[in-house]
């Protein structure tokens, strides 16, 4: 469901994408794995409603990164990205095709997975988490991990750390968590898209890192809670800011949203990250959709816009089959977009 629009915007005029064929009504996005099962059914469900009838929605979930290289390259009508577009990049991708707005589609919580026999309930705090992605913890039954789960039954196996290979919102919004909270985890591994592990093994995209951990005993990695349920895969409780180990659940992130949601004021590019909560999931993420505000082909800017107006309404309500969690309603309603804000290359946000 569409939040709000926040406008981050630079003088620049249009440039074109990539010229359609006549009577073409497709487009096309790419980037962020995260919210790739919601997408798929909404861009599944509307060619099937009066404003879609006849347009396609191709989506190619390459990552964050590879997504923001394509829609500035202009590849692509739109981009997905799990972080909001750092300086450097928005004025990179606003040279390229004017004005850009970040749009906010749906939450999600970053869940750490692990394959244990038994599959036990773990707590975690940051501390933890971080020792285990420096390498400095070696085996289940490490001493701090007992520490804050006395009653679990700890296998004897070697920890094997799984992360993400590629350009990734997910590793940006993970590595923020574990940096703000350790500082030790931020000299070594760093935060962003793109960090220097100093362990483990990769794997694209959080499909990969899944199956990786689905696929190897003792593994422990980090996926959107979607992909975490889709391979039945354990996730941990992990402490937040208020001192409380929360499960990740469409709940316990839509908390973190709405705590968040009352300190903002229209710029959606922003970090739930730094929520207080009382029952908030700490590791909690918006996903963005992002596109040029000014459109330099009528056509594709239309179906784009009636694609959004889609997402903001009957798709907000539509029943999902996975468990992304919508952004809260207060947030969709507060600073909707709408059709004539994409199809006119005069028309600013």
């Amino acid at each position: 469901m569409l939040l709000a629009a926040g406008c981050r915007t630079s003088a620049g005029p249009p440039s074109p994408s990539t010229s359609p064929s006549p009577g073409d009504r497709s487009i096309s996005g790419a980037g962020a794995t995260f919210p790739a099962p919601i997408y798929d059914e909404w861009f599944a469900a509307f060619p099937k409603t009066a404003q879609g009838v006849g347009a396609e929605v191709h989506y190619d979930a390459v990552g964050s990164g590879k997504g923001i290289a394509a829609f500035t390259d202009r590849r692509v009508d739109f981009g997905a990205t799990d972080v909001p577009l750092n300086n450097e990049e928005l004025a990179k991708a606003e040279a390229a095709g004017g004005p850009v707005v970040h749009i906010p589609t749906v939450l999600g919580a970053i869940t750490v997975v692990y394959n244990l026999p038994g599959a036990p309930r773990l707590r975690m705090d940051a501390r933890l988490i971080a020792d285990l992605f420096l390498g400095e913890i070696a085996t289940w039954q490490d001493p701090r991990i007992a520490a804050l789960n006395p009653a679990a039954r700890l296998p004897d196996l070697p920890v094997t750390i799984v992360h993400r290979s590629d350009s990734s919102g997910t590793t940006a919004n993970f590595t923020a968590f574990l940096t703000n909270g350790v500082a030790e985890f931020g000299r070594r591994v760093g935060q962003g898209k793109v960090v220097d592990w100093v362990t483990g093994q990769g794997a694209d995209g959080n499909d990969g890192v899944a199956a990786a951990v689905e696929q190897t005993p003792g593994a422990v990695g980090y996926v959107e809670l979607t992909y975490a349920l889709d391979k039945q895969l354990p996730v941990a409780d992990v402490k937040n800011a208020a001192g409380r180990f929360v499960t990740p659940t469409p709940r316990t992130v839509a908390n973190a949203a709405q705590d968040m949601a009352l300190a903002s004021s229209g710029d959606f590019a922003l970090s739930l990250l730094y929520t207080t909560g009382r029952n908030a999931y700490p590791i909690s993420s918006y996903t963005y959709l992002l596109v040029f505000t000014r459109q330099a082909d009528t056509e594709r800017g239309h179906i784009l816009a009636s694609l959004l107006d889609y997402i903001a309404g009957p798709g907000r309500h539509r029943p999902a089959s996975c468990t992304t969690p919508r952004s809260p309603a207060n947030c969709a309603n507060r600073s909707p977009l709408r059709s004539g804000s994409f199809t006119d290359p005069t028309t600013a946000c």
